[in-house]
């Protein structure tokens, strides 16, 4: 969704409420997001969706913004759980932001944004997450990209044959996935930026078109799983598999997935992989060079493509900084500047005790919210209470990370 300052003389429409969809309304707003978003799903898909219910809801995750001319957009609000420095924290996952092809550049989608900002803030969540149609304008809304990844493209003979993949199985039993889905599960709570997930969202493993490895240490527990799908395209006449999802909590996990992956060379001619940048997975390559990859500067060559990926919001400052001890000790002080949530606004005071506001200015020096979350996902927001003790996450990567869509 992008929408600039509305042309001089179309301003925004009169008589504007954000209310929630009417199941009248679903194939309407079906069409509007098969046109708002072409190729991603047919209208008739969207139909289902909205009447079963997808992974993280149906209609009622739809809301409607009508003026005295109309319907003139729509969007939907997700209500998810983000892990986030060993704590658990309610977010808003905003979604499907258009707006009718007549209505357009007039401000209606940056006005239904805000509303959705403040009536999640309303509704307990302290934090919004969303996948950008454009970055620059949710950024103008207050909101930073926070998660990347790494995309490599190579050979399975570039990875080593680790030892540790004869602990590797399929995980073809209701038992082997209830294992995968606990394992999910503990990695989530010592992660940053992984998703509480509802029974929907494991699906994919039910339905065919993916194989699901487990690796098991010598006591037989879960240590990792990794999901890989072969790829509906074949680049070039390639056989391509493509790695889904891997998680894993120790490093023979680990190594045991990509050995499993190495030995799957006399099948695949080539692997995708998103990897997290503290992965370093161009030091487990053999050669890490991108396929195809033209050489555009000297004898440097390319190694991935970086996929840039959600963008993080704080909706609720007293409510994050609130309880625990905070990063710089008890008292410390946190100025904010929030213009699409004025309540956001001020210096705030940290404390065991909760968060308060000490000045409803915040001064030259405070922080746009934006700069606030940035400081957020790096561990470093002044106020914001330290992990629970002990808490570590898997393999030392503390990368920002979110492997579900919604």
């Amino acid at each position: 969704m992008d929408e600039e300052a509305p042309p001089r003389g179309m301003g925004l429409p009169e008589g504007l409420e954000l209310r929630p969809a009417r199941e009248e309304e679903a194939r309407d707003l079906a069409e509007l997001w098969s046109y708002a978003f072409p190729g991603e799903r047919s209208v008739d898909e969207r139909v289902q969706e909205l009447d079963e219910g997808g992974t993280y809801g149906g209609l009622e995750t739809a809301w409607v913004c009508q003026g005295e001319e109309g319907r003139l957009g729509a969007l939907r609000m997700y209500e998810l759980t983000l892990h986030l420095w060993g704590r658990a924290y309610r977010a808003m996952g905003l979604a499907a932001v258009a707006v009718e092809p007549g209505a357009r550049r007039r401000g209606v989608g940056r006005w239904m944004c805000e509303r959705a900002l403040e009536r999640a803030r309303t509704g307990g969540s302290v934090l919004s997450l969303l996948y950008p149609y454009r970055v620059s304008f949710y950024s103008r809304l207050g909101y930073t990209l926070a998660g990347e990844l790494h995309r490599y493209r190579f050979s399975p003979a570039e990875l080593p044959l680790f030892a540790e993949r004869a602990h590797v199985e399929r995980a073809d039993s209701s038992a082997a996935v209830e294992k995968v889905r606990a394992l999910y599960d503990r990695v989530a709570r010592e992660s940053n930026g992984l998703l509480v997930r509802p029974p929907g969202a494991w699906e994919f493993l039910e339905g065919g078109g993916t194989v699901t490895c487990l690796f098991r240490n010598s006591e037989g527990g879960a240590e990792g799983y990794m999901v890989v799908e072969p790829a509906r395209r074949m680049r070039h006449g390639r056989r391509e598999l493509r790695v889904r999802e891997v998680v894993a909590e120790s490093a023979d996990g680990y190594r045991g997935l990509l050995g499993w992956l190495s030995a799957q060379r006399g099948q695949w001619d080539r692997l995708v992989y998103d990897a997290l940048p503290g992965e370093g997975l161009h030091r487990v390559l053999s050669h890490p060079e991108r396929p195809g990859a033209p050489r555009t500067r000297g004898l440097w060559f390319e190694s991935a493509r970086i996929l840039r990926g959600p963008m993080l919001r704080i909706l609720d400052v007293e409510a994050l900084l609130g309880g625990g001890e905070g990063v710089n000790g008890d008292g410390a002080l946190l100025a904010v500047r929030d213009p699409q949530i004025p309540d956001n606004e001020g210096v705030w005071r940290a404390g065991t005790q909760g968060a308060r506001k000490v000045q409803d200015k915040p001064g030259d020096g405070a922080l746009p919210v934006s700069l606030a979350t940035d400081l957020l996902v790096a561990g470093s927001l002044p106020g914001v209470p330290s992990p629970p003790e002990g808490w570590t996450p898997p393999l030392g990567v503390r990368d920002f990370r979110v492997l579900d869509s919604f």
